[in-house]
């Protein structure tokens, strides 16, 4: 498993994909810097640019890392070295996130850098955020690469990644208003946004619970749709 960690970390610092999703990542703190006067305080600013848990940027990245495999032919390498199908998943799932931490690590020492001179800004209830931020981009980069490792393809993978996450809870507060239910209180985000209204430690333990909970299950599915796909 360590050995295809190592492998799948290569292929992202090796790739032209990961630094142009960077580049772009960082245009976000640069165009800001440029828009306005105003000298922000960098933790704040840092964990405004997390609350959106997954940008645009970052799910492409997401899509195209987890269909890279699939895409180049290079899956049934991988399986025919000893690797499991499990492995491969989990292996695409860890270094998603590793890569997508390291852009926001570096939009964060962009800010840093741009708006060092008004202060970190530093207080508890941001840190609350920025734990629950950094929890959701986890659970997200599981669904999304799940979603990937189901569709194999780039464009479609890309395509349902940017709309589906949108179209649950669309489709879940129709299902409440029609059946009388409250089945969308029960989506991983709706404890999220509860805890961003009211910011306490009890909330901010049920949305990471949330989390949690759709972690495994979005695992249990990949794992599921892998074993049974026919690696080519």
């Amino acid at each position: 498993m360590k050995r295809l960690l190592r492998l799948q970390l290569r292929n992202v610092f090796r790739s032209k994909l990961f630094y142009i999703c960077l580049g772009l990542t960082l245009l976000g703190p640069i165009v800001e810097s440029f828009l306005t006067k105003e000298a922000h305080q960098v933790f704040p600013s840092m964990v405004d640019f997390l609350s959106t848990e997954i940008s645009f940027i970052g799910t492409i990245f997401i899509a195209l890392f987890c269909c890279f495999d699939f895409n180049e032919g290079t899956t049934k390498n991988i399986i025919a070295r000893g690797y499991t199908k499990t492995q491969l998943l989990l292996s695409k799932y860890i270094v998603s996130i590793i890569g997508l931490l390291t852009m926001y690590l570096g939009v964060f020492l962009l800010y840093a850098f741009l708006f060092f001179e008004n202060g970190f800004g530093f207080q508890t209830n941001l840190l609350y955020s920025f734990i629950n931020s950094i929890i959701g981009i986890i659970a997200n980069v599981v669904f999304y690469g799940t979603i990937s490792f189901l569709l194999e393809k780039n464009g479609a993978a890309i395509i349902a990644c940017l709309f589906i996450p949108n179209l649950i809870p669309t489709a879940l507060t129709l299902i409440d208003s029609k059946l009388k239910l409250n089945i969308g209180d029960y989506w991983m985000e709706a404890a999220s946004s509860k805890f961003a209204l009211n910011p306490t430690v009890g909330n901010l333990a049920i949305s990471i619970i949330y989390y949690l909970i759709y972690i495994g299950i979005f695992t249990f599915v990949g794992i599921k749709v892998l074993k049974r796909k026919e690696i080519k």
